[in-house]
């Protein structure tokens, strides 16, 4: 399915869409049932679709944590994560205490947020960060997954994350707030 996207009001203020009403709208069948949306600011944006390099990496990180998750903790694989009234945003992973309800969950309480990019890397660098530190997310990984590296960004601000560095497949990562139970290297990874 092709998704129309207009530029028409270039420049023109537009009109910011709550979460409320972006989720009414999907339940009134007003988006298709494939497509993949996400709500940054008010402002409907369609996702990339995933390729099979994203899908096995996102299902070996589910295998994987699936097995070794600390108790305490949870990690949910492609989540509505609702961030504000008008930011609802669907990561790969995130990673936050058993204490919170998933529900509850705001940008402070994770831990750790992982996007798996294939085709949509660029938004995922540039876009994405972004959103995620002004919304105080601790850290942020954004595995690239045609070049099997690792852009590890950390201390969030509202002007994006301080510290960014980027990971070979071949360096285990450990996170800086989540366990090490949910570090890996990509080469560690199984293929499925």
């Amino acid at each position: 399915m092709t998704i129309a996207v207009t530029r028409a009001a270039e420049g023109l203020d537009r009109r910011a869409f709550t979460v409320a009403a972006f989720e009414r709208m999907a339940e009134f069948g007003i988006f298709g049932p494939d497509e993949r949306l996400e709500l940054i600011g008010g402002e409907v944006v369609p996702m990339a679709s995933k390729g099979s390099r994203h899908e096995g990496i996102k299902a070996s990180l589910t295998y994987r944590w699936g097995r070794t998750c600390p108790d305490g903790f949870m990690f949910v694989p492609e989540t509505g994560l609702r961030l504000d009234e008008h930011t609802y945003l669907e990561p790969d992973f995130i990673v936050f205490a058993r204490s919170k309800r998933l529900a509850e969950v705001k940008g402070p309480d994770i831990l750790l947020t992982i996007e798996v990019a294939d085709s949509s890397l660029d938004y995922d660098l540039r876009r994405k960060p972004l959103v995620y530190a002004g919304f105080g997310v601790r850290e942020l990984w954004v595995i690239d997954a045609a070049r099997r590296t690792v852009h590890r960004h950390r201390e969030p601000s509202s002007s994006g994350y301080a510290a960014v560095d980027e990971a070979s497949a071949a360096t285990h990562l450990l996170p800086a707030f989540a366990p090490s139970a949910f570090g890996f290297a990509l080469d560690e990874l199984e293929e499925i």
